[in-house]
């Protein structure tokens, strides 16, 4: 049964009592603003135990389990209501720093949200914290019983298609550091058969990227060659989770 009461409770419960964290972001003792919205959620029946991504991977997350965006009214604003959940930050380019997300608790723009700021789960005004960084792209989504009727509730293994990601490059710049050998590659097919490695990256040699993308089973972070020709390495399976890539610096 999908509770906002749940929801929220999760977070009220932890507010002064925990520290805020992007390397300890799994708890008990420490989350970051994304790993403490996706266990509210799960809290409140909302998403799958075991289900777990970050300010990027919220968009889509929310949408597959029946939340809507709430589009701005005539006077310029966003009609949150208590539930919603607010998300800073482009759509493909709000991961890690980047982006910020939380929940506001009632009808009059106060959120509570874990935050670096206050180190820690706080209420705050949500206007007063969006000017002082600096006013981020906003994305306000409100849960929609209709919508997620025809849709389906997000599980800890859904796996898109390769179909549904196939080869769209999403902006966001980084270093990659593997833990193994990676291999670098001309396109996204997995098949050293059909698509040879170019060459090789070993373990915590650098890997500068400007974008990533789902394919053919696997997250892929990508970068155009002194050649001027567009690569991609794999970095981990495409199973929506942020702690089974093969190193460090994308998302984790």
């Amino acid at each position: 049964m999908k509770s906002m009461e749940q929801m929220i409770k999760w977070m009220s419960d932890r507010k002064g009592r925990i520290t805020y964290s992007m390397a300890a972001r799994l708890g008990p003792n420490s989350y970051d603003c994304s790993s403490a919205v996706y266990f509210a959620l799960i809290n409140g029946g909302f998403l799958s135990a075991g289900m777990m991504g970050n300010t990027d991977t919220l968009f889509s997350h929310l949408e597959n389990a029946g939340w809507v965006q709430i589009q701005v009214d005539t006077t310029g604003n966003y009609p949150a209501k208590k539930g919603d959940i607010f998300i800073w930050g482009k759509r493909g380019a709000s991961g890690g720093a980047a982006g910020h997300t939380g929940i506001f608790i009632d009808n009059s723009d106060n959120i509570i949200h874990c935050n670096y700021g206050y180190n820690g789960i706080t209420i705050n005004d949500h206007d007063t914290i969006w000017r002082l960084n600096s006013c981020p792209e906003i994305t306000i989504y409100r849960y929609n019983k209709e919508a997620e009727s025809s849709s389906h509730l997000v599980t800890a293994n859904a796996k898109p298609t390769p179909q549904e990601k196939q080869s769209r490059l999403i902006p966001m710049s980084g270093t990659f550091y593997p833990d193994r050998k990676l291999a670098v590659s001309r396109d996204t097919n997995p098949d050293d058969k059909i698509s040879p490695a170019l060459a090789y990256y070993l373990p915590k040699m650098a890997i500068n990227y400007d974008h990533y993308l789902h394919s053919n089973g696997y997250v892929w972070i990508s970068y155009v060659s002194p050649g001027g020709v567009r690569r991609y390495v794999a970095v981990g399976p495409d199973d929506e989770r942020t702690d089974t890539t093969w190193g460090t610096g994308f998302f984790n």
